[in-house]
């Protein structure tokens, strides 16, 4: 397990994300969870998986924050789904003037298509070797990032921090190799993590209807066996281990019991208990509001 205690927030926090159907919040003080709730709202307030009515959705916002719980001035942390967006880890010279919030837009318009008439990046620093720095970098649309902007500001937030769900549900895990699971009601991540370095990574919209429940344990058996695949035949002199950790996270996975034996007995891997390096009282739904958590860790 990668040392999360490093530093500890000292600021109040609330983690907002829009994931399925679903508005979830995590409220707390540095490294402790105090309060969260999970809250559906009108699928209609969707389009394609983003926000369509912002008003509608920052009124759901705004019931949720009367509640004293939620309460007082907060650091505010949101997440995006990770549709339509691009990744890719990225290398700078490790040199003092070399500045990466330059040239990373330079090297992503060159090595991953970027416009910034339509997209916007987001990165995260990894680690340095050989006089180089390396980043994990997203390029996202960008009107789905403004709307989101705009509900929050409707429900009377400003966003300090927004995150992509992929890199939120790699940070919650807190694994140097993971292969994770986030199912919604109408969404699948998928991601490999080596290194602490999420080296393939898919995000699909299922669609805007509810899926069939039955339908589940082989909607997510397929999900690991195709990016499963795609990483070892991209990298066939280093495939997963076998004993590399499963964690199957979000609201979905809750709707059929049979998801669990599903993975474990197709791809003869073993799912692992999800444990966020995080203070939470207990009856905290853990595996429900790891994007939330993942929002939280990157200020410890």
């Amino acid at each position: 397990m990668v040392d999360m205690f490093r530093g500890l927030m000292t600021k109040n926090f609330l983690s907002i994300s829009i994931e399925g159907m679903s508005l979830k919040l995590l409220a707390g003080q540095r490294a402790k969870v105090s309060a969260w709730v999970i809250i559906p709202f009108n699928p209609r307030f969707l389009k394609g998986g983003f926000i369509a009515n912002q008003q509608g959705l920052a009124n759901v916002i705004k019931t949720a924050l009367s509640k004293d719980e939620f309460n007082g001035r907060r650091r505010v942390f949101a997440s995006l789904p990770a549709f339509h967006s691009t990744s890719r880890i990225l290398e700078v010279p490790d040199l003092r003037q070399v500045r990466p919030e330059v040239v990373i837009p330079q090297q992503a318009k060159r090595d991953m298509g970027y416009s910034a008439e339509n997209s916007l990046l987001f990165w995260e620093w990894l680690n340095r070797s050989g006089g180089r720095q390396r980043f994990f970098v997203a390029s996202v649309p960008k009107e789905p990032v403004i709307t989101l902007i705009e509900t929050l500001k409707l429900a009377g937030l400003r966003p300090d921090r927004i995150d992509t769900t992929v890199f939120a549900l790699s940070r919650a895990v807190n694994e140097r190799q993971a292969i994770i699971v986030a199912l919604e009601a109408n969404s699948i991540d998928t991601i490999i993590i080596i290194d602490s370095i999420p080296v393939s990574t898919r995000s699909s919209f299922l669609g805007e209807g509810v899926q069939n429940i039955d339908s589940l344990p082989t909607l997510v058996t397929d999900a690991l066996e195709n990016i499963i695949t795609f990483h070892n035949e991209s990298n066939p002199a280093n495939p997963l281990p076998p004993d590399i950790p499963i964690y199957l996270l979000g609201s979905g996975v809750l709707l059929n019991p049979n998801i669990v034996s599903a993975v474990e007995n197709t791809l003869g891997r073993s799912v692992a208990e999800f444990k966020p390096p995080i203070l939470y009282p207990e009856g905290l739904p853990k595996a429900e509001l790891a994007v939330s958590i993942g929002l939280v860790l990157k200020e410890l």
